[in-house]
């Protein structure tokens, strides 16, 4: 499969995508395919072609371009899929989306700074093949805290799920009658596929799995009911970019908004909410409001 026809399947889910669920017709789609020289060299969109795509757009991505038959305009039939961001076709779609952008706009690649994730993703092809098929996954693993000439340990694991965070990626997975675990891939070497295969569990959820977390941090303390009283201006950016999932702003004044989320209080988010500095309060519960005001103390004793 070419590079160029990625960039052709990606510019008509986004052509449809945004039709909305009133459509456009394939004459309208047409002349936009015409207008973009890059992809049609100013010729027209051949009807079968466009089929063609359709169908490779259902194949590969999953993505659902139907026809309204009493207006023969086209739409995204599972859009709802597409607008969930914390979804995968969402994401990938949005990744597609903007790689085809950012390359229709080379010139302008001095001027688009983008967050890199900065190691780990040479073994992603590996971690997707062995969930794919079912097929276990071992390598050598040494975390950060450990000392520098400690030996790594090699693990025998059935890989679970992936989540980035931080930039990083991580792999959910099992080892031996061990509960699930966290393994950064930055943190990974010698990895291969094994000839062994696993069943992953009927019941097996990741975003449920992750559900109370906040990143990738593990504990077996209960998920709790936060209170996090921020002022107005920062209120501003958790509006647009929640925190977790389970924010919900139930108070809202012109000095401040409280929000609420239900999570387990682990270190990861201890250190977010820190990051939020003197614009944020936490209310409950009094246990890390206690642990945040012990680090408020160690950091003004090490730097005042």
């Amino acid at each position: 499969m070419t590079k160029d026809l990625i960039r052709k399947y990606i510019w008509l889910i986004d052509t449809v995508n945004t039709a909305g669920w009133s459509g456009i017709t394939l004459k309208e789609i047409s002349a936009k395919w015409e207008r973009n020289d890059r992809l049609s060299g100013g010729e027209e969109y051949p009807r079968r072609s466009f089929h063609n795509h359709v169908a490779a757009v259902r194949e590969l991505f999953g993505i659902e371009i139907a026809c309204h038959k009493n207006t023969n305009s086209y739409y995204i039939a599972n859009s709802h899929d597409l607008k969930d961001s914390s979804g995968f076709k969402g994401w990938l779609l949005d990744a597609l989306s903007l790689n085809s952008q950012l390359e229709e706009s080379s010139q302008l690649k001095d001027r688009i700074l983008i967050e890199e994730i900065p190691s780990g993703k040479e073994f992603l092809p590996t971690v997707l093949e062995a969930m794919r098929d079912g097929k276990m996954l071992t390598f050598s693993y040494k975390p950060f805290w450990v000392e520098d000439d400690y030996v790594s340990n090699f693990y025998h694991v059935e890989p679970y799920a992936l989540k980035v965070f931080k930039r990083r990626w991580y792999l959910l997975g099992k080892y031996g009658d061990s509960p699930l675990k966290v393994y950064a891939l930055d943190r990974m070497q010698d990895i291969d596929i094994e000839f062994e295969s696993f069943v992953l569990p009927a019941d097996f959820n990741a975003a449920e799995f992750f559900g109370t977390c906040f990143g990738v941090m593990m504990t077996e303390e209960e998920p709790q009911l936060i209170r996090l009283k921020v002022d107005a201006f920062q209120s501003k950016y958790l509006r647009t970019l929640p925190l977790h999932p389970s924010q919900e702003e139930v108070e809202r004044t012109e000095e401040y908004s409280i929000f609420t989320y239900f999570l387990r209080p682990t270190f990861d988010f201890i250190q977010e909410l820190l990051s939020l500095g003197i614009t944020a309060e936490v209310l409950s519960p009094k246990t890390l409001r206690k642990e945040i005001s012990r680090i408020g103390k160690t950091v003004w004793k090490l730097n005042g």
